[in-house]
């Protein structure tokens, strides 16, 4: 049990470098003149691999878009929409962008003097294996500047988190509600089954539904044996949520709070990236963390031998 403990924290703490102290993305802005009072702003974007960034649109209802928001400025028109310029993978059933790209929208200034735009950006870095919990930051430029005083260029700039003390790990049952509402105690499935799977998971996750959707011929395999799943939903929107069960057909118990990485569970074990799962006994001792596609299968037949 110790040596379970002691490598789920291991694993969450290089999660948590990834998503605090170094994150993957990083957001560079400049502004170029093109007419009197006219600027096209431009945000790019550095990816490092093996993570990727979301297009405004969704595809498919996965990943979440990445969105560039202005505070409205009396003497700010946006002129035109947000346009982006990537590198897409043509053989992704997915649209994303890895490497980098550069948002870029058109402005028109009404008085011709110094102004300071404030922005809000938006977006999710996830790698084919899993996602970091959603970003979300301000940031301001300054543009027309005649005296030279700012820049009309930026960069984000970010600040390392300070070290967290870590959270021991041993499993607990809990009380959620299901896609019907009503409160659901998981110690009714782990204590009725032998084994029980239990998958931290959101529908815009792509890595998570491509995992889950491997998982279900061995639920269907395993279930009479005494297989147990239950899936914690870490989304925030209930009915992306509910859409996802149904597309996919995730027959097993769904479970969720709205709360996203801000729900007690996803503190309490620590969960800075999905998808995450625990393999535990009736007795609720940790078996294996993390496993899916071959891994699970071969570790699921060993057990059910």
């Amino acid at each position: 049990m110790r040596s379970m403990i002691f490598l789920w924290l291991a694993s969450l703490a290089v999660f948590h470098g990834q998503a605090q102290d170094n994150h993957p993305v990083s957001w560079k802005f400049n502004s170029d003149s093109t007419a009197p009072r006219t600027y096209i702003i431009h945000f790019t974007a550095s990816i490092n691999e093996p993570f990727h960034i979301y297009p405004q649109t969704f595809a498919g209802g996965l990943g979440m878009p990445t969105t560039i928001t202005f505070e409205k400025d009396p003497n700010v028109e946006l002129i035109g929409k947000l346009e982006e310029k990537g590198v897409e993978p043509s053989n992704s059933g997915v649209a994303y962008y890895a490497g980098g790209v550069t948002f870029s929208q058109t402005i028109q200034l009404k008085a011709d003097q110094k102004t300071t735009l404030r922005f809000r950006i938006k977006y999710m870095a996830c790698t084919d294996e899993m996602c970091l919990p959603p970003s979300s930051a301000a940031y301001t430029l300054v543009v027309n500047d005649k005296e030279g005083a700012s820049p009309g260029a930026g960069e984000e700039k970010i600040a390392a988190a300070p070290d967290k003390p870590a959270v021991i790990l041993q499993y607990e049952d809990f009380i959620m509600a299901n896609t019907e509402g009503k409160k659901v105690a998981t110690k009714t499935i782990t204590a009725a089954s032998k084994y029980t799977f239990i998958d931290f998971w959101a529908s815009w996750c792509a890595p998570c539904r491509s995992q889950a959707r491997a998982l279900l011929p061995l639920y269907k395999k395993y279930k009479a044996k005494g297989l147990g799943v239950i899936g914690v939903s870490l989304d925030t929107d209930a009915a992306r949520w509910k859409k996802a069960i149904r597309e996919d057909g995730y027959p097993w118990t769904n479970l969720s709070d709205g709360k996203g990485f801000d729900s007690p569970i996803s503190k309490k074990y620590g969960i800075t990236a999905i998808p995450k799962n625990l393999l535990i006994d009736k007795k609720g001792n940790i078996i294996v963390m993390n496993l899916h596609g071959k891994a699970l299968e071969a570790r699921l037949e060993e057990l059910f031998k």
